[in-house]
Formats: structure tokens, C-alpha cells, sequence
């Protein structure tokens, strides 16, 4: 979810909030008003900071149920009790995203740390406070996995329940510094009480600290590595106790060597150059005030917007449209050649031969395998839907050109199928009966752009797709 989403959301829920804190002053206004003080002559009086702080922990309670809750659609109910495996995801395809929303959850307990202390007396004992906050995101998990609206997952109790401990540290440090200004006169009693307060006061901030040199680990040890990471690595082991696989296939044992090879990451500027070259070929040009920046791609769309082009920084691959023919008939019948020739103009370069499939409706699949291009490869598949008059409704260029880097050790396709049996793979659903049809070495992307072999276990059922193990 990208941050202005967030935001959106939040204004959303903020309003919801400051709406039910209205509804809710006029009942307790009534309530204590005409109820407890006419009525029954109760003589206690309500503080308006006690008002103020109470309105505050509502709005806050009803935006983060909106953001858990709120926002989504009901569905099956489904529960991931394997910890930190958001954690492994996040590393093995080190997208900005996952981080994002990884830190987001810590984030979103940590006004609940803050504001429990300040509110009630005995939330300023650590234990109370954490049990709270803990408690708290057990309580979200639960309706989430009752309502199907979310995930149960041990790793959002556990990124909540952190964030609750970070924002308790913190505000503690201002909580026992004003108490210690309103104690002791005598200096000897200062000394003394300030060295108290302050080992209180860090052993508070251990789960920020912890927190910070974790994070800062992770992200140092990524960018100090050779390659990057594989999205389809193992998150955690897979229960194979009822599952019996099966094949023929005979596996080879002994190691290998096979080059690991090198796409293109662009930056913004490469990404403004392409998407000036597309639009150029329709005489047109981008609008920069109405670019939509993407993690790992950049809208750019014209001055009046009939054209648009996605560019992906990795391997700086291109998605384009004309929206005004959209509703055109498309051109059947063309021949591979001819495809090539129209899309010569844009300008894209594609090998002399490659799998060419008519779609129908003017649609049409190109997909190329590992052709060599001189020193490099070209890998990945492109589409595109040709009007009437054979121009260019829309494309979607997903074949990179990659070149070799380095050549690595990989493993056997024995050790490959060992792992398989030790259930360490991806896969979202697991079947009883796997049976394998052939394995082949193929190549994914890292998230670094590298393009690294993988052995891709093929499957009868064909369902099920394809088991994916990296062969470094």
C-alpha cells in the first residue's frame, strides 16, 4: 500500500473518529450533566484534560479498527502462525513495499504505548501496559480471522506489541523526568534519584534499540551483498507429514556451473528518456506534472492523457496505451514479421525468431526463452493489441535483456529435490499428492536485477503450477 493510501485512510477513519468523540461527548454530556449532577446530585467533576485525552485514545481506537478492520472485504478466514516469516518474505524479495507495511505495523501501536501512561496511573508500570497493548492486537487478530476481513498472523501480535513497548519507553522518559522534578530537595537525594531514574528510563528503550540495530542489520548486511534476493525462496518449511510426493525422473547428483546474468535498473531519469521515446513515436510527449511515482515503477502520461506509459526500473521494461483505441476493432491475421516491423517505431528490438501466438481480436503474445542477443539474452514476454489500422492500441514489453556477470557453483538437482522433500519451498496451497512431471534449470529475477538459475520442478497437475527452489 503505498503512503498516500495510508494517509487517505487515515483522514477517512480521522473524521469517523472525531464524529463518534461528538456522539459520544453528547451522550456522557447528558449523562453527567443533567443525569448524575441534577438528578442525582453527585458532586465529582470531570477534568477537561481527562475529556480531552479520553477523546483522543477514542479517535485513535476507531482509526486503527478502520485501518485493520475497516477497510477490507470480508473472506475466508485464514491464519499464518508461522513467526517472523513477514520478515522472510520481505528479505527474500527485499520490496520497499513489504518493509513498508512491516514498519507501519510497528508504527501503529506505538501512540497506544504513548498515550496509556499518560491517561491512567497504573498503565505507567511496564508490565500493564505491555499485557494492554499485547492484548489489544490479540483482540484485532481475532475479529479478523472471525470476520475473514484479514490474516490472522502472529507476526502482526508481535509488530503491534513492539510498537506499544516502543511508545511506552519514550513517553516514560518524560513521565520520570517531571516526577523526579517535583521529589527530592536535598542534592545527595537528587544524585541518587536521577541515577534511578535514568537506568529505569533505558531499560525502557531496549525494544526501540533492539528494534533500530535489527533493522539497521538488515538493511546494511542487503546493500553490502553481492546479489540480491529471490522472491520464491523459502518463507518457512512447509508440513510435508500428509503430503507423498512421487516421479520418475531420475536426478542428477552431481554439481554444476551456470552464469548468473545482469539486467538494467534504471533510475527516474532513464525511465523520463524511454517514456519521451515512446510518446515521440505518436507525436506526443510526457507531462510531468502527471507522473505517478511507484516503488518500482513511473506513470508518465501526456498533457491531454490519451497515452500513457509504465516504466519498470528493472530492466526499464515498458507498458503503453492509447486510450482513444480502445474501443477500435483489432487486426487479426498478422504475421510475426509484421508485428515486429510496427513495433519497430517505438522503438522495441526483438529476436529474429521467438513463440508467436495470435490471440485473436487483434491481440497478440509474443514470449522469448533465453535467446542469445550477441552478449546477451533476452528473456520474458510481450504483448500487444493492433487496431484497424495497424497502430499500436496498447503493449506490455516484459522482455528484459540481461548479460552475463559471473558464473557460480549451483547445486545438484538431487540436492534441489532434497529440499523439496524437506518441504522447504514456497506454496500457497499444499496438495496430499505431488507428483512430478520434470524439472528443469530456468532463471528469476532477484531483487537486485540480477538474473539467477533456479530448478523449476514441473508438476502433473498442472493446478498446481510449478515448485520453485534456487540453485545457488
Amino acid at each position: 500500500m503505498r503512503i498516500s493510501a495510508i494517509i487517505r485512510i487515515a483522514k477517512e477513519y480521522l473524521l469517523l473518529g472525531a464524529v463518534g468523540m461528538i456522539l459520544l461527548s453528547i451522550m456522557l454530556s447528558i449523562g453527567y450533566f443533567v443525569i448524575y449532577k441534577k438528578i442525582l446530585k453527585g458532586k465529582k467533576t470531570i477534568r477537561v484534560r481527562q475529556a480531552v485525552l479520553y477523546s483522543f485514545l477514542l479517535i485513535y481506537i476507531i482509526i486503527v479498527f478502520g485501518a485493520t478492520v475497516g477497510i477490507r472485504m470480508p473472506s475466508n478466514s485464514s491464519a499464518n502462525m508461522h513467526l517472523f516469516s513477514s520478515y522472510i518474505e520481505a528479505w527474500n524479495s527485499f520490496s520497499k513495499v513489504e518493509w513498508r507495511n512491516i514498519i507501519l505495523n510497528i508504527l501503529m501501536f506505538v501512540p497506544l504505548g504513548f498515550m496509556l501512561p499518560i491517561i491512567f496511573r497504573r498503565c505507567r508500570k511496564w508490565y500493564v501496559t505491555y499485557f494492554i497493548g499485547f492484548l489489544s492486537t490479540v483482540v484485532i487478530e481475532i475479529i479478523q480471522l472471525i470476520t475473514g476481513r484479514g490474516i490472522f498472523e502472529l507476526d502482526d501480535i508481535f509488530n503491534n506489541a513492539l510498537g506499544c513497548m516502543i511508545g511506552y519507553g519514550i513517553v516514560m522518559i518524560f513521565i520520570l523526568f517531571l516526577k523526579y522534578k517535583k521529589e527530592q530537595s536535598n542534592l545527595i537525594g537528587k544524585k541518587k534519584i536521577l541515577k534511578n531514574k535514568a537506568l529505569a528510563i533505558c531499560s525502557m528503550q531496549i525494544p526501540l534499540c533492539i528494534t533500530i540495530i535489527v533493522f539497521s542489520s538488515i538493511f546494511i548486511s542487503y546493500s553490502k551483498q553481492e546479489l540480491g534476493n529471490l522472491s520464491v525462496a523459502c518463507s518457512y518449511s512447509q508440513n510435508m507429514s500428509n503430503t507423498n510426493i512421487s516421479t520418475k525422473i531420475k536426478f542428477k547428483d552431481s554439481r554444476n556451473r551456470a552464469y548468473v546474468y545482469k539486467a538494467v535498473v534504471g533510475t527516474k531519469e532513464d525511465t523520463l528518456k524511454i517514456a519521451n521515446k515512446i510518446l515521440s513515436a505518436v507525436n506526443d510527449k510526457v507531462d510531468e506534472s502527471l507522473n505517478d511515482v511507484y516503488d518500482e515503477t513511473i506513470i508518465y502520461k501526456s498533457g491531454d492523457e490519451k497515452h500513457s506509459v509504465w516504466v519498470r526500473y528493472t530492466g526499464l521494461t515498458v507498458r503503453y496505451n492509447e486510450f482513444t483505441q480502445f474501443a477500435s476493432s483489432g487486426l487479426g491475421g498478422l504475421k510475426y514479421d509484421e508485428i515486429k516491423q510496427i513495433l519497430e517505431s517505438f522503438p522495441i528490438t526483438l529476436p529474429e525468431k521467438a513463440d508467436f501466438s495470435d490471440k485473436g481480436s487483434g491481440r497478440y503474445e509474443i514470449s522469448v526463452n533465453m535467446a542469445n542477443m550477441g552478449d546477451s539474452i533476452l528473456n520474458g514476454k510481450l504483448t500487444c493489441n493492433i487496431n484497424a489500422n495497424k497502430g499500436v492500441s496498447s503493449f506490455d514489453n516484459e522482455i528484459v535483456s540481461y548479460s552475463k556477470y559471473k558464473e557460480y557453483e549451483i547445486i545438484s538437482e538431487q540436492e534441489a529435490y532434497n529440499k523439496l522433500l524437506e518441504g522447504k519451498f514456497n506454496a500457497y496451497s499444499l496438495s496430499n499428492k505431488i507428483e512430478i512431471k520434470d524439472i528443469k534449470l530456468t532463471y528469476k529475477v532477484d531483487s537486485k536485477g540480477f538474473y539467477q538459475p533456479v530448478y523449476e520442478f514441473i508438476l502433473q497437475d498442472e493446478n498446481m503450477g510449478s515448485i520453485f527452489i534456487p540453485a545457488l
